[in-house]
């Protein structure tokens, strides 16, 4: 139009002369997302701000040369084709050749279709409920609207998907078309959903998503299924997780002079792999911590008086906090060049991230989380202690120098 090319506010989705329709125009409280997609196969995304039955306006990048199909809701697609001399920059006026609803076509968006994308959910659901009985209106009607907001949300959000599951068959109903959800899955939690008539709820880890899915039974054979993309929420909570990690691995290295290394999965697992294995075994009970420092102390030639002493006194500690946490604790002796390193891992708890400093830096502190008041001892005797801790269990790794002094380290000469 004449308007557009002169207008120099490019304020199009407030112009009562961007799209047409008299009272039927909508401006959109918020924008809805759609794909444009051409003959090609290409897709171009976009977002519609006003809208009546007849016309689209969109703020998009797709070239103004070709028509467009648009998937809007299951079941139904638009075709469109651009307007461009209505519009400016990249908020164009899209007219809506044809609406095609499975077997059936239309030219123009019917009430339910322009109810659920101008939010006029009120409406939509009053001339549903009106073909109820009217005993039943007053439930039905708050029934629906509940139900159309969960979807309009969902919807928004582009988080997730609400599956109908009848007569063994999926039927999506709103959210993401595209989401990756591993159907045998989302079966299974149905079927056990509707086996034991109560809400059933797994956590489904798919090729490179995470799923949190709730299945909930409407009848003996029928139900719901809620599947929520989890996946940038593990993500974010993971770099939390690795931000705290690395303020206390900076904090806990200062104090102590470096002689304490919080170390990541792969670091522990390049550090056992170093160097040859002198002695190993696994403690179950009390009693096999005597035959575990009997082990080491035979092969252990390269320390001797206090500083094998000091070796075993923290292996026997190491070992006790294994059993105490985990109920069972694995040991390695290996040497590289001139040092002996001692490891000690178990699938216990690990140590929360709050306790870390006051378990390495107290003396006598103990929780159930903990490393025990032996800690302390053992960061005490060795030239360096490595430590990883996770949910899976914690390894420590305590090093001594075979050509150190004796006089140098930490050993009190009463020992």
């Amino acid at each position: 139009m004449i308007r557009c090319q002169w207008c120099q506010q490019g304020k199009c989705r407030d112009c009562p002369h961007f799209v047409s329709g008299g009272p039927l125009r909508r401006v959109l409280p918020r924008p809805v997302p759609i794909d444009l997609l051409a003959s090609d196969g290409r897709s171009y995304p976009a977002e519609i701000l006003v809208l009546s039955t007849i016309e689209l306006g969109l703020r998009t990048d797709a070239p103004l040369s070709q028509n467009y199909t648009v998937h809007l809701f299951p079941g139904v697609d638009l075709e469109v084709a651009p307007v461009p001399t209505r519009g400016k920059d990249n908020c164009h006026v899209f007219d809506i050749l044809a609406v095609r609803r499975g077997q059936d076509a239309g030219g123009h968006l019917n009430k339910g279709e322009y109810a659920l994308l101008t939010g006029s959910t009120g409406a939509l659901v009053r001339e549903l409920v009106d073909q109820l009985p009217e005993h039943l209106r007053a439930v039905a009607r708050g029934k629906l609207l509940a139900e159309v907001e969960k979807a309009e949300i969902l919807n928004a959000l582009r988080v997730g998907q609400v599956l109908k599951y009848e007569a063994g068959r999926f039927r999506r109903l709103a959210g993401q078309e595209d989401l990756d959800l591993p159907l045998e899955v989302a079966t299974s939690v149905m079927r056990r959903a509707l086996r034991e008539h109560a809400h059933q709820r797994e956590v489904v880890v798919g090729q490179d998503r995470v799923f949190d899915v709730h299945g909930i039974p409407l009848d003996f054979k029928s139900g719901g299924i809620l599947a929520l993309d989890i996946t940038e929420v593990i993500e974010r909570e993971r770099q939390l997780h690795r931000r705290e990690m690395e303020a206390y691995r900076e904090a806990i290295r200062a104090v102590t002079g470096g002689r304490l290394l919080l170390t990541s999965p792969t670091e522990m697992e390049t550090l056992a792999a170093e160097g040859t294995v002198l002695a190993e075994g696994t403690v179950q009970e009390a009693k096999d911590i005597a035959s575990a420092r009997h082990a080491v102390a035979s092969v252990a030639s390269a320390l001797v008086g206090r500083r094998l002493y000091a070796l075993l006194l923290c292996l026997s500690e190491a070992l006790t906090n294994s059993l105490k946490h985990a109920g069972q604790g694995d040991f390695k002796l290996k040497a590289q060049e001139k040092l002996l390193r001692l490891f000690v891992s178990d699938r216990g708890p690990g140590i929360r991230l709050t306790n870390l400093p006051r378990a390495a830096l107290m003396p006598h502190y103990s929780t159930k989380n903990s490393l025990g008041s032996g800690f302390t001892l053992m960061l005490y005797y060795c030239d360096r202690l490595y430590l990883k801790t996770e949910a899976s269990g914690t390894t420590i790794a305590l090093e001594f120098d075979t050509e150190k002094n004796p006089a140098e380290i930490g050993v009190k000469q009463s020992c």
